[in-house]
């Protein structure tokens, strides 16, 4: 009976396994680099429902190790309250993290959020005229500031005491590193001294920042003039310093600026441009736009420097439904956009796949890596 019992359980068994076949799952296998981490990406900002709630410095890390196949993300929350509405800064070896409101700036622990320091222009320069415009990470925990009163500073940021200051001559609204060199900064400024009716509003300038108080070399600033636009809303520069591109409206300015005869295109955008950025290594430019498009331009290279008659290649990554805000690159074969949506979308570029990163809570106005 024993026997004939197991039978049966067994036949029983076997026919509910026939009934319901096992899914087998196919996992995706992503083409990275062993223990690539990307940390700190998206500074999240406001549009909620109630003006001045939060305004979170989210952290998300996204690494693979060799025996993995799939992309693991971990997402916290390292900082609250109403901070800043632009991206934020990361110091070089990633450990604090800058951000500017009104005249000063503050420097936060990475892992809890602990701020540890805050400095600020002098409050007799008035609090408007010496705004922050932009913050530049340098080495050695220190911090370049651009300010409204067109000062250029250079801070130690584990101090807060100011090391130089530079006169810059104008008001730089728009400011990117030259990765090539320290010290040397593009820079969009506002024409001081423009005839009724001028049309180029904005110059986009180098500007190299030289000497330091006490030092061998006298503080003072070199300024040249690569290009003029009528507006800017952004500045992109390539990470081998020899392309930089401006944006503003439906109109993005590439400019090669490897050698002394700066060479200057302007090409014309079907959609209105919100967002640019240079990929580190391949001749693109990546657009994204008030449809949430973000258009590959190949546009970066040796013959389009020297001639903007030929036809442009052009491919198109469309996943947003609103503007896309920030896109930034990590290595050759990973972008990060992000918009109005409030998710960051993680583009694998060799497997033309994606990863998504959703409910951050607001909307993304800047990724860091």
């Amino acid at each position: 009976m024993a026997g004939k019992a197991d039978t049966a359980r067994k036949t029983k068994k076997a026919g509910k396994e026939a009934k319901e076949p096992k899914v087998k799952t196919k996992e995706k296998t992503i083409k990275r680099p062993a223990h690539l981490q990307i940390t700190k990406l998206a500074s999240v900002a406001g549009s909620l429902p109630t003006a001045g709630l939060t305004t979170p410095i989210v952290e998300a890390t996204i690494s693979t190790q060799p025996t993995e196949t799939h992309l693991p993300i971990s997402l916290k929350v390292v900082s609250g309250g109403q901070l800043t509405t632009g991206p934020i800064v990361f110091s070089s070896d990633s450990s604090q993290f800058y951000l500017a409101k009104d005249n000063s700036v503050s420097a936060y622990n990475v892992q809890n959020g602990e701020m540890l320091q805050n400095f600020s222009v002098h409050r007799d320069s008035g609090l408007q005229r010496a705004a922050i415009k932009k913050i530049v990470a340098a080495e050695d925990h220190r911090v370049y500031t651009f300010s409204a009163d067109h000062k250029a500073r250079l801070w130690d940021a584990r101090t807060g005491d100011l090391v130089c200051v530079w006169d810059i001559g104008a008001c730089a609204d728009f400011v990117e590193a030259d990765p090539s060199k320290s010290g040397r900064f593009f820079c969009a400024m506002r024409r001081k001294r423009q005839r009724a009716g001028a049309q180029k509003k904005y110059v986009v300038c180098r500007v190299e920042l030289k000497g330091e108080p006490n030092g061998v070399e006298p503080v003072h600033v070199e300024r040249q003039e690569l290009f003029r636009a009528s507006n800017v809303a952004g500045l992109s520069v390539r990470a081998d310093g020899q392309w930089v591109a401006a944006f503003a409206k439906f109109r993005v300015h590439v400019a090669f600026v490897g050698d002394a005869n700066v060479k200057c295109h302007v090409w014309g955008m079907e959609e209105r441009v919100s967002a640019i950025a240079f990929h580190p290594r391949e001749p693109v430019l990546a657009v994204g736009d008030w449809r949430g498009r973000i258009v590959f331009w190949f546009c970066v290279d040796e013959h389009a420097a020297s001639s903007e008659d030929r036809p442009i290649v052009r491919s198109t990554h469309h996943w947003h439904a609103h503007r896309v805000n920030a896109i930034a690159f990590s290595g050759d074969s990973l972008m990060l956009s992000g918009g109005e949506e409030g998710v960051l979308v993680l583009w694998q570029l060799d497997t033309e796949t994606r990863d998504y990163l959703p409910r951050l809570g607001s909307d993304i106005v800047g990724i860091s890596p």
